[in-house]
């Protein structure tokens, strides 16, 4: 689970939970969900979908992500990352946030540690 941001895929399916559209498309190696500007949550084909805690713990993560870019607390570009009014760089998979460079999706980035503890919340329909 990443807030690894990128260009819009050709889904090849697509569902609706949780009140957002779930679209099925690859992903960079190693990433099972991101948030996207359009407003869907991607998911890669890698994941088991019939699992549904997977899912629910994924879209919970996302959704976390999508509500702060909806609320503009949070914004992407190709090469950086808006937290909180504070503009971060983005570069070959790496953030400069506020507690250090690390991997996009790390969970030594604020944004990440608040969509874990989103995946504790109550279950997603």
């Amino acid at each position: 689970m990443a807030f690894k941001l990128g260009n819009r895929k050709s889904p090849s399916s697509s569902i609706m939970m949780g009140g957002r559209e779930i679209v099925t498309t690859p992903l960079e190696k190693g990433t099972l969900a991101e948030a996207r500007n359009d407003g869907t949550i991607a998911i890669s084909p890698e994941v088991d979908q019939t699992n549904k805690k997977l899912m629910n713990r994924l879209v919970k993560h996302e959704s976390k992500h999508m509500k702060d870019m909806e609320d503009g607390r949070a914004a992407y570009g190709d090469n950086w990352l808006m937290w909180d009014d504070k503009i971060y760089i983005r570069k070959n998979g790496i953030v400069d946030g506020p507690n250090g460079s690390w991997p996009e999706g790390h969970p030594q980035h604020p944004w990440e540690q608040e969509a874990m503890a989103a995946e504790d919340e109550k279950e997603i329909n």
